[in-house]
């Protein structure tokens, strides 16, 4: 087969003018314009257009069009917020939709993984095999000269004598005139040069879009633990291991019932929110080696699995820890009561849950005989579900509106409000910190709150006129605006004031500890 006609029958040249037109919105979006987290969504919908415009076979399956609706969702996510997460997500959804039309014959997420990464590597060879794909098709016939030349005579008398006329137009109509005017080429300089290279960039990645690599790469097989792949021990000490560990957790889980509910008092040196700390992360980690006992052991093909005695001991086992994860995030929300509520804290609450469900279902799994692919796919809806969740939360507006409630300052049952923290959290901390002005409060620490929530609010709307607007940020901003007209003045007095609003004491000079020469060196 002719290769032209291969290369028209995939719409190459569409392709590449799609792809074209979209470095030049790139352009426009992030250039000319000021640079928005928010326009990366935007220009995230223009991508998936693009997309869908030049390859209409994703759509012919409903993976296919699942991956499109998550690919929009993590766009909506990025317009909102804006955060890493939700920019990762998108390009990994758009780039499971440009493969789903080669790669539908893979069916768990492992095999998904491997697929991706091998888009990744040969993502920036992808348009230099392209060219030279189409350096080979310019081998055409006879004919396809001749139409050549005949498609250059039939334009060059049109194209040459319409620029001549539009020309002197141009010189007799001064609007014509004024419009072309305002058409200026940009110089040839470095600013230029490397405005050539973030073309040539976003190009190579739309192109890998628009035509990734088919080949599969390197078949790579789900893992599946089998009692054939390792040596297991016998089942006499599988069982006696589970014994074991089952009357170890039993003593912790009594331990923790027993002094996080206040049935037993603590050591006088140990106080709760120590108790709570100490055990919150390790007992993660527990959980995290129970669990891959028995996937290591514990296969559905296993002796050991189909022993009913050792079913009911890992049944048992599984249900224990579960019961150490709900420890640990009790252990963790107590921690935060006695303390505050961080980022990092809440993040960790939701990796424990999600240690909890895959514990549960490891469980499931022995039980029902479910293969590996299965545990894989659920792990990774279950983790998608979860991360997804987080695209579309403020973490940092939470934690600071949970600090603002629960501070000592403000009546609550925590500790001071850390207002350095606070300072970090950005326009999440700006509407917890207007609400916690409008409160009557000790003289002093109503400026130190507005002195921070003023730097906090001026940081904001500065980053707003220049580069990193979200809906969040420009609805926090102006809200902001709104709720402090009505506040009344307040003069913070002279001196300086650190992170926290505190004002800043300078040591002044000792004048009996200056140095002096003459009496270092009296005879001099």
């Amino acid at each position: 087969m002719d290769r032209l006609g291969v290369w028209k029958r995939h719409g190459f040249l569409g392709k590449l003018a799609t792809a074209a037109i979209l470095v030049f919105i790139w352009d426009w979006m992030f250039w000319q314009q000021s640079f928005g987290l928010g326009n990366l969504g935007l220009y995230g919908l223009a991508l998936l257009a693009g997309l869908i415009l030049v390859r209409p076979t994703i759509m012919s399956s409903r993976h296919g069009i699942g991956a499109i609706i998550a690919t929009a969702i993590y766009c909506t996510a990025i317009v909102l917020y804006g955060s890493l997460l939700s920019f990762v997500l998108f390009w990994t959804a758009i780039s499971i939709a440009a493969l789903m039309p080669f790669a539908s014959h893979l069916k768990d997420g492992w095999q998904w993984l491997w697929r991706l990464a091998v888009h990744g590597l040969a993502s920036p060879f992808t348009p230099l095999m392209d060219v030279g794909r189409v350096a080979k098709a310019r081998k055409r016939s006879e004919k396809s000269k001749l139409n050549v030349l005949a498609v250059t005579q039939l334009l060059a008398l049109p194209v040459i004598g319409g620029l001549v006329f539009l020309g002197l137009f141009v010189q007799a109509n001064p609007v014509l005139e004024h419009l072309f005017a305002q058409i200026s080429l940009p110089a040839l300089d470095a600013e230029l040069a490397g405005r050539g290279l973030i073309w040539f960039m976003i190009g190579t990645l739309i192109w890998t879009l628009f035509r990734p690599w088919r080949r599969r790469g390197p078949r790579v097989a789900t893992p599946e633990v089998t009692p054939q792949s390792i040596k297991a021990p016998a089942l006499a000490s599988i069982l006696l291991s589970l014994v074991v560990f089952n009357g170890l957790f039993l003593m912790q889980n009594g331990m923790d019932l027993a002094f996080m509910s206040g049935l037993v008092p603590l050591p006088d040196d140990v106080t709760l929110a120590q108790y709570a700390h100490r055990g919150a992360y390790p007992l993660i980690v527990t959980a995290l080696l129970a669990g891959l006992f028995v996937l290591v052991l514990m296969g559905p093909s296993s002796e050991a699995a189909q022993d009913k005695r050792a079913r009911r001991l890992v049944s048992a086992w599984i249900a224990q820890n579960v019961l150490l994860v709900v420890s640990s995030i009790i252990r963790t929300w107590d921690y935060v009561e006695a303390y505050s509520l961080t980022e990092l804290r809440i993040a960790a609450l939701a990796w424990m849950v999600l240690v909890g469900v895959g514990l549960a279902l490891i469980c499931w799994r022995l039980l029902r005989a479910k293969s590996g692919s299965w545990l894989i796919n659920a792990n990774l809806w279950a983790a998608g579900l979860v991360l997804t969740g987080f695209c579309f939360v403020d973490t940092r507006a939470i934690a600071a509106q949970w600090n603002v409630a629960h501070a000592k300052e403000a009546g609550g049952r925590g500790v001071e409000l850390d207002l350095c923290y606070m300072g970090t959290l950005g326009s999440g901390a700006i509407l917890p910190l207007v609400s916690l002005e409008q409160r009557p409060l000790p003289p002093e620490f109503q400026k130190r709150v507005r002195f921070v929530r003023e730097n906090i609010q001026r940081s904001e709307e500065a980053e707003l006129r220049n580069m990193a607007w979200t809906w969040s940020l420009k609805h926090n901003v102006a809200a902001a605006k709104r709720a402090v007209a009505s506040l009344p003045a307040l003069d913070l007095g002279p001196g300086d004031r650190g992170c926290d609003g505190k004002l800043i004491a300078y040591s002044m000079p000792n004048p009996a500890s200056t140095y002096n020469p003459q009496a270092a060196h009296p005879g001099n």
